[in-house]
C-alpha cells in the first residue's frame, strides 16, 4: 500500500515566475515583413513584364497592319496598275502609266531603276529602337516589283513621282513606232516525193481506165 503521506492533499502554493515570459511576436512581424516585401517585389515584376507585353503587342500589331498594307498593296497592283492600259494627257498624246503604293515606305527607303526593259521598284526598311524597359525592337521588312516595258516605251524617259498618300507614279511618253510597210509573201510549193525510176508514185485511191478485173485494155 501507498504510504499515507502521498495520499494527503498538499497545500503547497503555486509559485509564480516573476520573470518576463518568450514571445513569438516580434520574430512573427518579421517574418510577414518579409513576406510582404517579396509579394511587393513580385508584384512589381509582374507589371514590368506585363508592360513588356504590352508593348510587343503593339509592336506586333503595327507589323501585322504594315503587312497587311503591303499585301492589299500588292493585290491592288496586280489588278489595276499593271495593266498597261494607254493614257492621254493633255495634249492628247498617249503615254506609258503606272500608279503604285508605297506608303508602308519613306521616299529614302525607296529604289527605282531600270534594266534593260525592266522596270524595277524596291522598298527596304530596316529600324531598330530601344523599349523603355532596356531591350530594343528590329523592325525590317523588304518589298519589290518589276515591270516589263512596253516596246514604244524608251526607258530613259520613265519620270516619277511620290504623292503624299504614298502613291508613287511612273511616266513616259509612247514612242511613234513606224507603221509595217505592206510586202509580199512568197508561196513556196511542196513537190510530191519520187521513187527511184524519177516517176511520181501513183496514189492507192487512184482510178486507171480499164477494168480494174482485167487489168488494162491492150490496143
Amino acid at each position: 500500500m501507498f504510504p499515507i503521506s502521498l495520499l494527503q492533499p498538499s497545500h503547497t502554493p503555486l509559485c509564480v515566475c516573476r520573470e518576463p515570459a518568450l514571445t513569438l511576436w516580434p520574430a512573427t512581424r518579421l517574418i510577414f515583413g518579409q513576406l510582404e516585401d517579396d509579394m511587393l517585389s513580385m508584384r512589381n515584376e509582374m507589371e514590368r513584364r506585363m508592360q513588356r507585353v504590352n508593348q510587343a503587342y503593339q509592336l506586333l500589331s503595327q507589323d501585322m497592319n504594315m503587312t497587311r498594307r503591303l499585301a492589299q498593296s500588292r493585290q491592288t497592283g496586280d489588278k489595276k496598275s499593271e495593266q498597261d492600259s494607254p493614257k492621254t494627257d493633255k495634249e492628247g498624246k498617249e503615254h506609258f502609266e503606272l500608279s503604285l503604293n508605297v506608303s508602308p515606305f519613306s521616299p529614302d527607303e525607296l529604289t527605282v531603276k531600270t534594266e534593260g526593259r525592266r522596270l524595277i521598284v524596291m522598298g527596304k526598311h530596316d529600324q531598330k529602337r530601344d523599349t523603355e524597359n532596356g531591350s530594343y525592337f528590329h523592325e525590317y521588312r523588304e518589298w519589290k516589283r518589276e515591270v516589263e516595258l512596253p516596246e514604244d516605251v524608251n526607258p530613259e524617259e520613265v519620270l516619277c513621282s511620290l504623292s503624299e498618300e504614298g502613291q508613287l507614279l511612273l511616266q513616259a511618253p509612247r514612242l511613234a513606232l513606224p507603221a509595217a510597210k505592206e510586202r509580199p509573201i512568197a508561196i513556196t510549193m511542196n513537190r510530191a516525193p519520187v521513187n527511184g525510176e524519177g516517176i511520181p508514185p501513183v496514189p492507192q485511191n487512184s482510178s486507171v481506165s480499164g477494168d480494174p478485173e482485167n487489168g488494162l485494155n491492150a490496143s
